[in-house]
């Protein structure tokens, strides 16, 4: 079987999750990802396809910074730049799979390696599975809808607002499935090709079903958990002397940190935190991440590189962060209250989310990132405003065990 995961780490990482599940229980598997992924991808078993393109240059390029910088000021302005970046790198993790096609029996892929790996499965057989890690598909229920009108209730409305937000960002994620199509001399499907695509295809929602119940008019679609990678046993990972001192010196600290948003604000951005950790007397961990935010490294905020989320989150008093699903779920699973910086796609959803379920402030947009609203978040994560319910949302999302529950939806 073959996995496909075009994207970032948030996009790579579950699927490796499912992939190390899948050896786990007899399966030889590849995957097809960024070549800043391999070694991940290797040491859990599973055999790279790399694409020759590092997804770090790609979001650092000039369009990968217009994607992450725009994207908050409005939908049409963040779908533009999207389709701008898709278009400047449609070769992305598309090249390799020109000539897999007759080579597997099961594609497992996500929303933007879909059209591609549709093709591919029309000509040379083999069953699709779409994993989704955001809950796309059209619904009346609120809190399971990206960008709903009525987000509190279940309404009609919702249902036709995502039915044309997917009519409008098709397009766009067809790119990659195109330039393949053309490569192998076939003709583009565009938007109608994606969209046939994720109805052939058998769909799983990779998210826990304690942040979004199933609602009725998703028969069919097993929502199954966050397929966690779960690297770090207890007491296996070594932390960096200088963090475990600073972490020693005080109350619990409060972390901030974008992952793989890029950026041309970093230095505001690290501006922004120093003030607030000043003004709410709350120290940070300061994550450089791909924007690369430094830290002045004095007694209010501590600059780290990457640090294990799933040890860190259970180190601070809460989580200022950008919305990934990936990183809300952890901070979801660790019992971190939690407060989102929204920068493009599905954060603002998973920002929203994280409010409506008590766990942290109303989420801000990027653009709109202000010292005096991430004062207010670090207050609000040492007076303990959201431990109360992070600790019981917690106890729900560790019980769930995302791998093996997507595995058992695929029926192998």
């Amino acid at each position: 079987m073959t996995m496909i995961a075009v994207g970032s780490l948030g996009d790579v990482q579950p699927m490796v999750a499912i992939g190390a599940g899948l050896v786990r229980v007899g399966h030889e598997v590849r995957l097809s990802a960024g070549d800043d992924f391999e070694s991940l991808t290797t040491a859990h078993g599973i055999e790279f396809i790399p694409s020759g393109v590092r997804v770090d240059d790609v979001m650092t390029s000039p369009a990968g910074l217009d994607w992450a910088g725009h994207s908050s000021h409005s939908s049409v302005a963040g779908l533009k730049a999207m389709r701008r970046l898709f278009e400047a790198a449609e070769e992305l993790d598309a090249r390799p799979l020109d000539g897999l096609v007759g080579t597997a029996d099961l594609w497992i892929t996500g929303g933007l390696g879909l059209h591609a790996i549709n093709t591919i499965a029309s000509l040379g057989g083999g069953r699709v599975v779409l994993v989704g890690l955001a809950p796309m598909r059209p619904t009346r229920a609120g809190w399971a809808s990206m960008a709903p009108p009525r987000p509190d209730r279940y309404s009609v409305l919702n249902l036709l607002t995502a039915h044309a937000g997917l009519r409008m960002i098709a397009p766009t994620l067809a790119i990659q499935g195109d330039a393949l199509r053309r490569r192998l001399g076939l003709k583009p499907t565009g938007g109608r090709g994606f969209l046939a695509a994720a109805e052939a295809a058998q769909p799983i929602l990779a998210v826990s079903p304690t942040v979004v119940p199933p609602p009725l008019d998703w028969k069919g679609i097993p929502v199954t958990g966050y397929p966690f990678l779960n690297d770090i046993e207890a007491g296996a990972y070594a932390v960096p002397p200088t963090l475990a001192t600073f972490l020693a010196e005080g109350e619990r600290p409060a972390y901030v940190g974008f992952g793989s948003m890029s950026s041309r604000a970093a230095a505001e951005a690290s501006r922004m935190v120093a003030e607030a950790a000043r003004l709410a007397k709350v120290r940070v961990v300061l994550s450089s991440g791909l924007a690369g935010m430094a830290a002045a490294d004095d007694e209010w905020v501590h600059g780290v590189d990457h640090v294990p989320h799933d040890w860190l989150f259970t180190q601070v008093c809460g989580a200022v962060h950008h919305g990934g699903a990936g990183t809300t779920h952890t901070a979801f699973r660790t019992g971190t209250p939690q407060a989102v910086v929204a920068h493009l796609i599905d954060q603002p959803y998973w920002g929203r989310r994280v409010h409506e379920l008590g766990v942290g402030p109303k989420p801000v947009l990027r653009h709109a990132l202000s010292a005096e609203w991430l004062t207010e978040a670090l207050r609000g994560f040492a007076a303990g405003t959201w431990s109360a319910a992070a600790t019981e949302m917690s106890d729900k999302v560790r019980g769930e065990d995302g791998v093996a529950a997507t595995i058992d939806a695929m029926a192998l």
